[in-house]
């Protein structure tokens, strides 16, 4: 389903990035709606998948994780390793791509020693090649509707 979306929608997305916990009430003050008008919006996004969810923006480094790579896999057929990746923690994002590389992630590791585990056991699957993250300059960006030709 592709919902209309429109400023209302747009800003109260905006908002809920920011801040998922805020209550319809604030919403509304913020953007010139009822609370119930919000919490309406907010249904038929939900219903229209447009909101997925609502998750917590957890520090890895919090969290012992000092490591952050993206790690790129070469895969051949009949070597497949979703199942792998869904199972391994470390590994929270993984996207099939087009090009050389079968799949691009990002992984999470503790120190070198544990970032080395999970490469050689991702190349069982397929040669891969590591890039160690340095610097984070765009993470988590508010998402807007793209912008329609002649609007």
């Amino acid at each position: 389903m592709n919902p209309k979306i429109d400023n209302f929608d747009q800003k109260i997305l905006s908002l809920l990035q920011q801040d998922a916990r805020m209550s319809h009430a604030e919403i509304g003050r913020q953007v010139h709606l009822s609370q119930p008008a919000v919490s309406e919006r907010i249904k038929r996004l939900e219903a229209a998948e447009v909101i997925r969810g609502y998750r917590a923006d957890v520090n890895p480094k919090a969290l012992g994780y000092q490591i952050t790579a993206m790690i790129r896999l070469s895969t051949q057929q009949g070597r497949p390793y979703a199942q792998y990746v869904a199972s391994c923690p470390e590994i929270i994002d993984c996207y099939t791509v087009t090009g050389e590389d079968g799949a691009v992630m990002r992984v999470l590791a503790t120190d070198v020693e544990h970032l080395q585990r999970i490469i050689n056991e991702l190349n069982a699957f397929g040669s891969t090649s590591t890039a160690i993250v340095l610097t984070t300059h765009v993470a988590g960006k508010t998402i807007t509707a793209p912008v329609q030709e002649g609007s």
